[in-house]
């Protein structure tokens, strides 16, 4: 005997704890601002009747999510800057046929590796005295070394002060594991990347402990040719189908939700540069989620 399950529950999607671990080349300064536009795209979301602890490298397995039950798949943008954030979420696909009785433990989740995210206000580095108006402009392909579908993984933009604020895409470019050597893409030090550094780097989580939320993060390598962006969730108790689906409130939250790191074309450091630029790259949002 089956029974419909709450689609509600494909909010949890949005916790998203990234939890980027950002290697500076040189040590240039990096900060935190408020996003007022903050869009994920969902692309899946799967109940697991458990874990094992797998490679992240292999969150994609089975290992990662015994018995998968996919409760929401296909593409939905979610603002979760905007206030009609959940109620958008909980539309996302059909809801799933789960058996009565079963016992969820976790959940896998699939999203795209581009954010679009507008910053709130300018943002300071903390950098140099003339890199303190950090704001997020509309991507042009002229601000790539050849356009954005081509080295949206392997090039961060650089961008100059001030400008028209725009949402903007930001993409989770090609890393590496925590505690693993070498470069991973190519920061470009000026607005047309004219003049580019290929020795910059990337960390991502590989042990649950350096997650925030999340007990498995997929790792976005080079070699791994997908948009896909995938997480393992413990939830917070286990949840065992019956007749009453489970009610869930949830809040979001995007202060200091957009990264922006300084950079020039001096290479490590920018010395006193007067030319110095913005690169920036997605945060965690802050979100709260109560299941009652």
């Amino acid at each position: 005997m089956k029974r419909l399950f709450s689609n509600l529950i494909i909010l949890t999607i949005l916790i998203l704890n990234c939890n980027i671990a950002y290697t500076a080349h040189g040590g240039n300064h990096a900060a935190k601002g408020n996003a007022d536009v903050y869009k994920v795209t969902m692309r899946k979301v799967e109940l697991c009747e458990g874990y094992t602890v797998v490679d992240f490298d292999d969150v994609g397995t089975d290992a990662a999510c015994k018995n998968a039950v996919t409760i929401g798949s296909g593409d939905l943008v979610v603002d979760i800057a905007s206030v009609s954030a959940g109620s958008a979420a909980a539309s996302y696909g059909n809801p799933a046929l789960l058996p009565l009785g079963s016992t969820y433990t976790h959940m896998r989740v699939t999203v795209d590796k581009k954010f679009i995210i507008r910053s709130e206000s300018a943002i300071d580095t903390g950098g140099e005295d003339d890199t303190d108006n950090c704001i997020t402009v509309a991507t042009t392909d002229a601000q790539y070394e050849n356009d954005e579908a081509t080295d949206k993984y392997t090039h961060k933009v650089a961008i100059a002060e001030g400008g028209t604020k725009a949402a903007m895409n930001l993409y989770i470019t090609n890393g590496r594991q925590a505690g693993e050597s070498g470069a991973t893409y190519t920061q470009c030090e000026t607005a047309n990347c004219a003049k580019k550094d290929n020795s910059w780097s990337w960390n991502y989580a590989n042990v649950a402990s350096d997650l925030t939320s999340a007990i498995a993060m997929s790792t976005a390598r080079s070699s791994v040719t997908t948009d896909d962006l995938q997480f393992v969730y413990a939830l917070a108790k286990p949840y065992t189908v019956t007749a009453s689906p489970p009610t869930i409130d949830i809040s979001f939250g995007t202060r200091s939700a957009l990264g922006v790191q300084e950079v020039c074309d001096a290479g490590s450091a920018c010395n006193g540069q007067s030319d110095t630029h913005c690169s920036f790259y997605p945060e965690e949002p802050i979100v709260t989620i109560t299941i009652k």
